[in-house]
């Protein structure tokens, strides 16, 4: 298993290092994007902030711990356990109660959510597919990356992003107030993850890394690029993992939302990974420097 995750996590940098996001001159993701393997956590705990630097002696133990758990697998609860039933999913979504944007079979996803195609999807940005449907009983968006690297070896890179303008719409007064981002986000495998040593299959999702960012400004021209959250995760046991993203635009300049109608978006980019394996996203949390939750008009839970 250690073999498997340092060829996929060799694949992430690859992959992370030629990403683009935004437009060049005003987006660091190509700084972050190099970074990531060295800057992600193996939890995604609201503390974990990104945008404090990773010295070199943090970089080893990070990579000292992804090796180590490499050994086993994933090192989470599940570790020493048998598959978990995703019947017990829905125990584990950590804001579903108490959220601001509900997904259900009968909105209008397009019209508040898309991938990002800055090239046609002829660079690294996978095509995808998006759409409501139900995971253990909860309607949740479904995120299906389409499109395979052209040595067919991986999937090209999903980003979709959220436009936050639309979720505000008539209260963009309330977009100034949001200091957290949070969103529970579910992943399970579609097919086997064939380990590339033996040839032995295995149901589970494997690799689930990425980035949470934001893209904000008055100026749809001139979109500010604010990569706040880098996570690193993997399920090895269950066909299925969950997780927690959680990141914080109001503790950076220029990284939080302004009031205005121009398009804003909550930005989700997962690194990519030689297995298909689909993520889902069950909620989206935007909370004031309080604590307070922000509701959003049309995305109540129903």
């Amino acid at each position: 298993m250690k073999k498997i995750l340092a060829s996929a996590l060799a694949l992430t940098m690859t992959a992370a290092m030629l990403t683009a996001c935004g437009d060049a001159e005003d987006s660091s993701s190509k700084k972050d994007a190099a970074t990531s393997s060295t800057t992600t956590t193996t939890t995604t705990t609201a503390a974990t902030e990104t945008e404090a630097t990773t010295s070199a002696a943090e970089s080893a133990a990070d990579t000292s711990a992804a090796d180590s758990s490499a050994e086993g697998g994933d090192t989470s609860a599940t570790d020493g356990e048998g598959p978990k039933d995703i019947s017990e999913m829905p125990a584990t979504l950590k804001n579903y109660d108490n959220a601001s944007v509900y997904f259900n079979a009968d909105m209008d996803v397009a019209s508040f959510v898309a991938p990002m195609a800055e090239k046609n999807f002829e660079n690294d940005e996978s095509n995808v597919e998006l759409t409501v449907e139900e995971l253990a009983g909860i309607p949740m968006l479904r995120v299906q990356t389409l499109d395979l690297q052209e040595s067919g070896e991986a999937y090209k890179i999903p980003k979709i992003r959220f436009n936050v303008s639309k979720i505000f719409e008539g209260h963009e007064a309330d977009m100034e107030k949001i200091f957290t981002v949070k969103a529970d986000v579910v992943t399970k495998a579609v097919g086997n993850f064939v380990n590339p040593d033996d040839g032995s299959e295995a149901l589970v999702p494997g690799n689930f890394m990425g980035a949470f960012c934001t893209q904000t400004g008055a100026d749809p021209a001139k979109l500010s690029w604010n990569d706040l959250y880098d996570w690193g995760e993997a399920e090895w046991t269950s066909e299925w993992g969950s997780y927690e993203l959680v990141m914080r635009p109001g503790i950076k300049d220029g990284a939080g939302f302004v009031n205005t109608t121009t398009e804003q978006y909550v930005t989700m980019m997962k690194w990519s990974i030689p297995n298909q394996a689909d993520f889902y996203v069950a909620d989206l949390v935007f909370e004031d420097e309080d604590g307070n939750v922000l509701a959003c008009a049309g995305f109540e839970k129903k």
